[in-house]
């Protein structure tokens, strides 16, 4: 009864830090009010393929939820439907301690949904970006845990094929591996059998990226890569998206660098891990053989500090939140989506579609506009299509010596390509498609936002910019706004406010000084001009993804930009080109 009381102030702060301590986000207009038999209370990520949502049960039941909503223009798709089915299908075969618990998964008021229990943790990326690298005991520890949570999933007859530091939690109880969006059956032919190649390169497998082969040695190898970069903070093969990092996990050896500096602090564990590195499956060790090589550990033996630190206060915040009654949960949202969510009115009988509504009023989305994800439905079908048709014509080329082109879609579904497998360059690296020189690494993992299908037989060659290079709205010789500073806008945008309040000097421009020019900047690539816009989208108020301002331009950051150009009346394509950049500079 005591937890149904109204919560006295300072109760309500520690329920709010302890929601800010979970590394989750404010819910945002447009997010559901609530999922199946789940209340979300918090964004705990966004991509490109839909939200995850920090969530209590509707009955008050104790426990916090992971509620993964997928866009409509997937949730619609029946081949996305098929590969949603087959994640839920490993989230109940694997499950604790390897995996978090599945709790449910349907199609409920139009959305495509699954939750599983919420493991209080860092990933494994967040974890050395924000607190270094670990040490080699802690790097043995994680080779024990990770090894048998790979020995659980080959029992299962599952491959994960897309293991990699985002997609390992660590928590009190130990280390926890997800995502199974992309896993297969051991045994099924029907993907590899297209050529399909999807995941995240610099841990993708070389027979993977051969011949479309993928099997629990296949897991052995990406493991390796994301041990190797808990230990030196470096990928073994650099990171990225472009076909220079393609090159060298299917062909070269690994980064001497990166092996060494393991080798160095612990000589065993260096060439356990080199020798999961190994070209040829046969010759790495088995997931049992890891977790022997590993070694015994009496206990479950604390994380090094800061991490340890972080995992603590993530379980003190669940411990905090678990049992929150849903009714005090939802007073947690923020003020003007409890308004928003108190006015809105009954669902729009068919018709034309609704007039875009105002995001909530901020100091860093005053001045920006967008539908709520729900309304947007309508308009789906029509950006989809629009959507395809970018990625299809700004795919990156992968050259093969005196052969056809191959395209990297900055997509995470699989796209079918004809070219029969085993047909990588077996020549010198080509160029690479981000812009990062061969051999070059762009540092830090590889989250979401790295995940790629490789499209193969792509007509365009390497290099050559996709169709449709301007904005349509855009007007010519626009090209006088000053480097940095907020030029008048010439892209068509919606009516302003009759009195609006814009500071003189926007955070956007104010804070917002990596590049001053107006090149085209494309899904795939990296450096400053990726960080300028990173840094504008961010200060406007809209979602770059969980790596944040980080120069990496990833699924999330082409979303964000998409969701911009929408607002800005602009060609919704996802890539900044000259109108973009304008709008985006603009101090309205």
């Amino acid at each position: 009864m005591s937890d149904q009381r109204p919560p006295t102030p300072s109760f309500a702060a520690k329920e709010a830090a302890a929601l800010r301590q979970t590394g989750a986000s404010p819910l945002r207009v447009g997010d559901p009010d609530r999922v199946g038999p789940f209340v979300p209370v918090a964004i705990l990520g966004s991509g490109g393929m839909g939200r995850v949502y920090l969530a209590r049960s509707v009955d008050d039941g104790p426990g916090l939820f992971a509620v993964k909503v997928i866009r409509p223009e997937y949730a619609e798709d029946v081949r996305f439907q098929r590969r949603f089915a087959r994640e839920v299908e490993v989230h109940a075969q694997v499950g604790p301690p390897y995996a978090p618990r599945l709790r449910g998964s349907g199609w409920t008021d139009h959305l495509l949904w699954m939750a599983t229990e919420y493991v209080p943790g860092p990933d494994l990326a967040a974890a050395v970006r924000d607190g270094g690298t670990l040490g080699a005991d802690t790097v043995r520890r994680l080779v024990a845990e990770l090894g048998r949570a790979l020995a659980a999933l080959a029992a299962a007859g599952v491959v994960h094929r897309d293991l990699k530091p985002s997609n390992v939690l660590l928590s009190v109880e130990g280390a926890h591996v997800i995502d199974f969006g992309i896993s297969k059956a051991a045994d099924a032919s029907a993907i590899t059998g297209t050529g399909n190649r999807v995941g995240t390169p610099a841990y993708m497998s070389p027979e993977y990226l051969r011949t479309g082969h993928c099997d629990t040695a296949s897991d052995v190898f990406s493991l390796a890569c994301t041990l190797l970069y808990a230990a030196t903070g470096r990928a073994p093969f650099g990171d990225g998206t472009g076909v220079d990092v393609m090159h060298r996990v299917a062909f070269e050896e690994p980064n001497p660098e990166v092996t060494g500096a393991l080798t160095a602090a612990d000589p065993e564990l260096g060439a356990l891990l080199t020798a999961c590195l190994a070209k040829e499956p046969e010759r790495r060790p088995t997931p049992q053989e890891l977790i022997d090589a590993a070694g015994t550990q009496s206990g479950t033996p604390a994380w090094p500090e800061p991490l340890h630190g972080e995992v603590l206060a993530r379980q003190r915040a669940y411990e905090t939140l678990h049992r929150l009654p849903v009714e005090r949960a939802a007073a947690l949202r923020p003020t003007d989506y409890r308004d928003k969510a108190a006015s809105a009115s009954p669902p729009a009988q068919p018709g034309p579609a609704p007039a875009p509504e105002p995001e909530p009023s901020s100091p860093e989305t005053a001045s920006t506009t967008a539908r709520p994800w729900r309304r947007r439905k309508q308009v789906l079908a029509a950006v989809a299509g629009t959507a395809l048709c970018a990625v299809a014509a700004s795919a990156f080329a992968l050259m093969r010596e005196g052969g056809p082109a191959r395209a990297v879609a900055p997509e995470t579904v699989a796209t079918a390509v004809g070219a029969p497998p085993g047909d990588l360059p077996q020549g010198p690296a080509s160029p690479s498609a981000t812009g990062v020189p061969s051999g070059a690494s762009t540092g830090g993992a590889s989250g979401k936002g790295s995940e790629i299908a490789v499209a193969e037989g792509a007509p365009q060659p390497a290099g050559s910019a996709p169709l449709g290079d301007e904005d349509p709205q855009s007007t010519p010789g626009s090209a006088s706004t000053p480097a940095g500073g907020a030029g008048p806008s010439t892209a068509a945008s919606p009516s302003p406010d009759p009195t609006p309040t814009v500071a003189a000097t926007p955070p956007w421009i104010a804070d917002c000084t990596y590049y001053a020019g107006y090149a085209r900047t494309v899904p795939g690539a990296t450096g400053k001009r990726v960080l300028q816009a990173q840094c504008m989208l961010t200060k406007r108020g809209y979602d770059v993804g969980s790596g944040g301002v980080n120069g990496e331009f990833g699924p999330e950051t082409e979303t964000a930009v998409r969701a911009f150009q929408s607002a800005r009346g602009l060609r919704v394509n996802g890539i900044v080109t000259r109108a973009t950049w304008i709008a985006l500079r603009s101090a309205v």
